[in-house]
């Protein structure tokens, strides 16, 4: 388990990086591993912020996360959460990440977006589930 207080950035968007590089990669070991850590939260917020933004660069390979994220976005408590994020480890990390090949940047979001929903109080992972699906972090990997 990477202990996401301690490492510096590069170091966190490697360990990513090699864990999602797995045809059969699951969101829910590492996410499990993380449930409880404010580091992860504030990195879900960081993605959803990058993968949302009108300069994201995408293709076929990670278009499907872009489109995600714009739509998580645009969700009221997402927005207030991606107003008050203030962390700029997990956004260097993010940034490491958004520079990453664009299919691992794909499984990444997968990941983040599990995450996310699982680390969400009740009312908005209902607010998730109502707006998205039950099933909106799983990615076509392509």
């Amino acid at each position: 388990m990477m202990d996401l207080k301690t490492a510096n950035p590069q170091e966190i968007a490697k360990y990513f990086s090699h864990e999602v590089n797995n045809m059969f990669f699951k969101p829910d070991k590492i996410a499990e591993e993380q449930r409880d850590s404010k580091q992860m939260e504030d990195l879900d917020i960081c993605w959803i912020k990058v993968i949302s933004d009108s300069g994201y660069r995408t293709d076929f390979r990670n278009e499907a996360s872009a489109k995600t994220g714009r739509q998580l976005a645009e969700i009221p408590f997402v927005q207030k959460k991606m107003e008050s994020v203030s962390n700029v480890k997990m956004e260097k990390v993010a940034k490491e990440m958004a520079i990453d090949h664009r299919t691992l940047q794909q499984a990444f979001s997968g990941l983040i977006f599990y995450h996310f929903l699982q680390s969400c109080n009740k009312r908005e992972a209902q607010t998730l589930i109502k707006v998205m699906g039950d099933s909106f972090y799983k990615l076509p990997l392509i």
